[in-house]
């Protein structure tokens, strides 16, 4: 089987990454970039020099020998790249979020199944070692039901002006959020402010809650405006409790032996009935590979095997619906919003 042709739309600082990646790739052939930034293209040319570079995305959308784009540009131009290279028979990797509409996300969905092409969103934690770890107890009991999962995306700095901190960082949470919680998401509630550019209303700081249909809940603070780096998932089950810090070098993952058992308790006497557990934490071994190679490399099995990707469109669609009603709450004040359709 030959190795697929690609080509790379938007050679920012992300998509650089993604011209790293893919072209590292053995099974795959990354042969071009596009981008409208001159310097952009001159610094994939000076490290890549066999790429061939283009200002116009269409030169490559219209190539019969590439057979799949990443598209990594900002994220307004997202639909109508994504649309032309599926309209042309592309295979499509589109960084997160999909689109800013729901109606073009499911228009893209629709379209990839109707060519029966592969559609896939960059939600790049699903792909990390330590989330695939944690799944693997969720899914197994180890730590009993989920009852609730909080999460912190904290920084100082990059701010940005063309997105809010809920649509730059909250997509990766949500997106384990619905991975690790198998219910279906009922309603969102989002609080924040603005602090740094009143006048534009960009929330840096915000504060959501997504209800689950089984009465699990999952909480997200996001920010760029504060003291510390924290990039830190806390679930809590009914026998054990998981921490994942992914601004730890190698401990990622704690496990922590406590809980309380309720199972005998007497509404007479009800503090007193409560059996607290306190036991040993865990720190199991976890070996880490490189998110982002291991996303690509499954945008390129999904394409010659024909399977469905992790972060297909229409997890990039759910995700989306989240957004969108979570930016509605976030505009009322917190009142919160149903989720439509997923």
């Amino acid at each position: 089987m030959t190795k697929p042709k690609m080509a790379v739309i938007g050679s920012g600082s992300w998509g650089f990454n993604h011209i790293r990646t893919f072209y590292a790739l053995p099974d795959c052939e990354l042969v071009g970039v596009s981008d409208l930034v001159e310097k952009n293209l001159e610094r994939v040319k000076a490290q890549f020099p066999e790429i061939k570079i283009e200002k116009d995305y269409q030169k490559f959308v219209e190539n019969s020998d590439v057979e799949a784009v990443v598209v990594a540009t900002s994220a307004e131009t997202h639909f109508q790249i994504a649309k032309d290279a599926l309209l042309a028979g592309k295979h499509c990797f589109v960084e997160k979020p999909i689109t800013l509409d729901i109606g073009e996300a499911k228009e893209l969905v629709d379209l990839a199944k109707e060519k029966n092409l592969t559609l896939m969103v960059g939600h790049l934690l699903l792909y990390h070692s330590a989330i695939e770890y944690l799944k693997k107890l969720v899914d197994e009991k180890t730590i009993g039901d989920v009852l609730y999962i909080y999460s912190q995306r904290v920084n100082l700095g990059k701010v940005r002006s063309n997105e809010n901190a809920l649509w730059s960082f909250a997509p990766h949470d949500i997106s384990i959020m619905l991975h690790l919680i198998n219910s279906k998401p009922v309603k969102v509630s989002a609080t924040g402010q603005t602090f740094l550019q009143k006048r534009k209303q960009i929330y840096d700081v915000v504060f959501f809650t997504i209800y689950f249909e089984n009465g699990v809940i999952a909480t997200g603070q996001v920010s760029w405006l504060d003291p510390h780096k924290i990039r830190k998932f806390t679930i809590v089950g009914s026998k054990k409790m998981v921490t994942f810090d992914d601004m730890e070098i190698r401990e990622k993952i704690r496990i922590y032996d406590k809980g309380v058992d309720a199972s005998n308790v007497t509404y007479d006497s009800f503090a007193e009935s409560l059996i607290l557990h306190d036991g040993d934490i865990k720190i199991p071994k976890i070996n880490l590979s490189e998110p982002l190679r291991k996303e690509a490399k499954h945008f390129i099995d999904c394409i010659s095997k024909q399977q469905k990707p992790l972060s297909d469109g229409q997890n990039g669609l759910d995700v989306l619906k989240i957004l969108v009603a979570a930016q509605k709450s976030l505009e009322n004040h917190g009142k919160p919003e149903k989720i439509q359709g997923i």
